[in-house]
């Protein structure tokens, strides 16, 4: 090498080591200050979840097929393994070392979007957790979440592990399995990720049959449906709107016997049904989603993840049991859109840079989200859960579900217009068929040719 190509090596190298450690040093000082907020009164409640679920897993004599209920069964593999990693009856240690694994799984959505060049996505994900709070170290949604973020950033590198990735997330919260819709297709990355996916899903559903048999297996879908209209759904909003301004006390907000406040009163049974009907809608658009990705024979990257995202946003507006810890579900799959995807060229077209703007606007979209949804709960819950809820509480809860739902629109919005210039052929790139995705898949320049790394794997017709 010339004496100017070292300079240059030893320049980018020192900016990336300056980088990394600028990001990392983002990623401990966030996390510092997320500790803060939990230490706070009106924050540190929120370890009640992992306490119930600890209850539940160390009470003597209880067969799987009585614990947990609510949850499907590999959650209780894995919680039993926390339980043992924790001395058992140790109920600190076993709040500490949940903490541990969701803050390492965090660590691990960060250092993959990190590995594969998605840099301002990193930054943008260290960000979105904290605005999530602390919350999100006593709920296990960061399980499904990851498994998400993962399988979208392995949708064209290894498509196998992708398939894999959604079908763990569906083992732990059910409604991932839809997520593969949008990744469906006739190429060969395709039938890898759906044979994957099927493999992954049977062998654990198989699993748990076994251990529990069908009732135990089935009793998530059982516990969801019977639950009433909790207080931060979408669908509850006005009900609760209406419960504040209410004197006569015609609407009772309590805890129910699903470990949940639920609002009663009157027109909450319509909105009940309002929420049916959203569900139902947001199953049906999925299956639309699928359908359109089988007809065309695949996806870009990018108009799979933003269909994915388009499933999970109309998943939380339909959710009559919305819980604050969802909104990470959204995010993953949102941190990966952020940056250029691997089949999208380096020097984008205006279509193309149009569709990256949108998914810059949704980003900041759900991140004021995840402000207000941190807000809510756990900051400002006593106020809504109060017998007359306060206003800046309900101001706070009814601003966040309007920015949910805008932000769902404008995902649908993005995967409409992003799908549309493809039907065009206006500059994006194009959804392979058969032929195409094989052509794509040819063989690849290795890695080790490259003397510093490349960001992004490349194709050898030159595609990122």
């Amino acid at each position: 090498m010339s004496e100017p190509e070292v300079r240059k090596s030893r320049n980018r190298a020192r900016a990336d080591f300056l980088t990394g450690a600028g990001v990392t040093a983002l990623w401990i000082l966030t996390r510092l200050l997320m500790l803060r907020i939990f230490t706070l009164p009106n924050a540190s409640y929120i370890t009640g979840d992992v306490k119930y679920y600890h209850f539940w897993l160390t009470t003597p004599g209880l067969p799987v097929q009585q614990v947990l209920r609510e949850y499907p069964v590999p959650v209780i593999w894995g919680m039993k393994v926390l339980v043992w990693a924790s001395g058992g009856a140790q109920e600190t240690y076993f709040i500490v070392l949940f903490a541990v694994a969701m803050l390492v799984l965090d660590a691990i959505m960060t250092l993959a979007l990190w590995h594969y060049g998605h840099r301002c996505g990193t930054v943008w994900w260290i960000l979105f957790v904290l605005a999530m709070g602390p919350l999100m170290w006593f709920r296990f949604d960061m399980v499904p979440a990851v498994c998400m973020g993962l399988a979208a950033l392995w949708f064209r590198r290894h498509p196998s592990a992708c398939g894999a990735a959604v079908a763990v997330g569906a083992a732990i919260k059910l409604w991932p399995a839809l997520l593969i819709l949008p990744m469906i297709g006739r190429g060969r990355s395709a039938r890898r990720r759906l044979v994957a996916f099927a493999i992954t899903g049977a062998s654990l559903a198989l699993a748990s049959l076994l251990a529990a048999g069908l009732t135990r297996t089935a009793s998530p879908l059982t516990w969801q449906s019977d639950r009433g209209l909790q207080i931060e759904s979408i669908p509850a909003t006005v009900p609760m709107l209406q419960h504040a301004l209410d004197g006569a006390g015609r609407y009772l907000v309590a805890l129910s016997s699903y470990n949940a406040y639920e609002i009663s009163g009157p027109g909450v049974d319509a909105w009940l049904g309002v929420s049916q009907a959203l569900m139902i809608a947001a199953i049906a658009a999925a299956a639309a989603i699928g359908w359109i990705t089988w007809r065309r024979g695949g996806l870009t990257h990018r108009s799979a993840v933003l269909g994915a995202a388009v499933i999970i946003g109309a998943l939380l507006v339909a959710n009559k049991t919305l819980s604050p810890q969802y909104f990470v579900w959204w995010g993953a799959p949102v941190a990966v859109l952020i940056d250029r995807l691997d089949d999208e060229p380096r020097r984008p077209g205006p279509h193309l840079a149009r569709a990256r703007s949108i998914c810059l606007a949704i980003a900041g979209c759900l991140f004021c989200t995840a402000v207000l949804t941190q807000c809510v709960y756990p900051l400002s819950y006593s106020l809504i859960i109060a017998p007359i809820p306060s206003p800046w509480g309900m101001a706070l809860l009814a601003s966040r579900n309007l920015m949910a739902v805008g932000n769902s629109g404008t995902v649908r919005l993005g995967a409409g217009g992003v799908v549309a210039r493809h039907d065009a052929g206006e500059g994006l790139p194009p959804i392979a068929n058969h032929a195409d995705r094989e052509k794509r898949e040819s063989p690849r320049i290795p890695l080790a040719s490259w003397p510093h790394g490349p960001r992004h794997e490349v194709t050898s017709n030159g595609a990122g």
